[in-house]
């Protein structure tokens, strides 16, 4: 375009050149007399003309050709731009089909926490949410206090961090509890203004309700096994443990007829390994339900069982009962016991420890179990939630958690810690399970 301006003042200024020259001749002719031959004056009539038209046409043509040249150019550019516009309105429509098929929530936020743009196809789902439209909202217009003050650091920690942030929350509607998990990710900044975050919102409701019925079977499981196991040891006690005791009394009977020689060297053997089977039925009964958790409680039984992997490893067991109240129904108690003997099974197994300490109390809300060992403590990133737990610290987690209370394992200089925390009034999670559990009252 600017050379086509150009030639244009080019033209221009010839033709005002040529009529400048022609009126300089005529007047030269006039004014200072000047006799000119015909063939001078036609020389001069129409060589100054065509010159000047020679070069009007050969400045023309080139102007001619650029024009073209642009012209191609522009319906080249223009037929690009059409193509990319197509590509793009077939991105926007695939990423509209992603968005609705993934049946999530995508909010844009800004680094103040005032919620920029919303894309879903979750209309019912943005509704059960929020009670107003929330673009343009800031983050305490939309959830209440506590749940947005959660949120408002998931985002920073998310700005700040440039790491992905999972949370899962829960919102009320029309007296329904929906479950969501919230992804929380800083959006890469291209020039000023103010920084951003997408929040992804998943619908997780389904999901809660069939990890709580899962928990629920494994309970229920749990519950059954040792009910099995309770009753097999019941049996081995009450009928072989009997049976093999009345055989080794009259055993003892029929020596005191017997003399000396081989007869009473045979019955003394067959006395001995009666006696090993007899202490073997025990040990059987003890593994499969140990009495004492039925007859004593659950603090004895971690005591006999301290006392039994004390025997067996050299390790020590330290257990310390503080508690001021008295709170065990006979599920919870099968359910602690499974849960504190798998966390002593652990560090038999993988601490490297010498001693542990395992500790009861209560506080005014609820039990508080505590164990402590003086090993290597837990992997790295244990605390957080970001390892990959074993299937023993996932089964205590989840068997905690249906008891609607709390696990932490953390990791100090001189050991591994974990915390169980129970509250005194809970029931098993969702699905409406009636469970016995903790169900005390704290007297101090």
């Amino acid at each position: 375009m600017p050379n086509i301006l150009k030639n244009s003042v080019v033209v221009d200024a010839l033709c005002l050149s040529g009529i400048a020259l022609c009126m300089a001749v005529a007047g030269a002719v006039y004014f200072f007399n000047v006799e000119l031959s015909r063939q001078g004056l036609l020389v001069l009539l129409c060589g100054v003309p065509i010159v000047i038209l020679s070069l009007v046409a050969f400045v023309y043509r080139k102007q001619q050709k650029e024009i073209v040249e642009n012209k191609t150019a522009l319906l080249i550019e223009l037929a690009d731009t059409k193509l990319q516009v197509r590509i793009l309105q077939r991105s926007e429509t695939l990423m509209q089909s992603i968005f609705n098929a993934s049946q999530n929530v995508y909010y844009v936020f800004d680094e103040f926490c005032v919620c920029q743009n919303v894309i879903t196809s979750r209309e019912d789902l943005l509704r059960c949410c929020h009670p107003v439209e929330p673009t343009g909202k800031k983050l305490a217009e939309l959830f209440d206090e506590k749940m947005s003050n959660t949120i408002r650091r998931a985002l920073l920690k998310s700005l700040d961090c440039k790491r992905l942030q999972i949370l899962e929350y829960c919102v009320e509607h029309a007296g329904k509890e929906y479950w969501l998990e919230g992804r929380a990710l800083a959006l890469p900044q291209h020039g000023c203004g103010p920084r951003k975050i997408v929040w992804v919102a998943r619908d997780i409701t389904e999901e809660k309700r069939n990890r709580e019925a899962v928990r629920v079977l494994s309970t229920r499981l749990a519950l059954s096994e040792e009910q099995q196991r309770r009753k097999i040891a019941v049996e081995l006690h009450d009928s072989l443990g009997q049976i093999l005791a009345i055989v080794k009394m009259r055993l003892n009977l029929l020596r005191r007829y017997l003399s000396e020689g081989d007869e009473l060297a045979l019955l003394d053997s067959s006395m001995e390994q009666l006696g090993s089977g007899i202490e073997l039925t025990r040990t059987l009964v003890w593994e499969l339900s140990p009495p004492t958790l039925y007859a004593l409680g659950l603090v004895s039984a971690v005591e006999w069982l301290g006392e039994k992997y004390a025997k067996e490893h050299d390790i020590e067991f330290i257990v310390e009962d503080d508690l001021q109240c008295c709170i065990w129904g006979s599920d919870f108690k099968i359910i602690m016991f499974r849960i504190v003997r798998e966390l002593m099974a652990n560090v038999v197994k993988h601490s490297g420890a010498s001693s542990c300490t395992i500790e009861f109390y209560n506080r005014s809300d609820g039990v508080v179990i505590t164990v402590h060992d003086n090993g290597k403590g837990f992997p790295d990133r244990t605390a957080g939630g970001g390892f990959r737990k074993g299937f023993g610290l996932l089964t205590i987690q989840e068997s905690v958690r249906h008891l609607g209370g709390d696990v932490t394992f953390t990791t100090n200089s001189v050991g591994g810690n974990v915390l169980i925390f129970i509250p005194f009034k809970q029931a098993a999670p969702a699905l409406n399970v009636e469970m016995s559990a903790a169900t005390g009252t704290y007297d101090g």
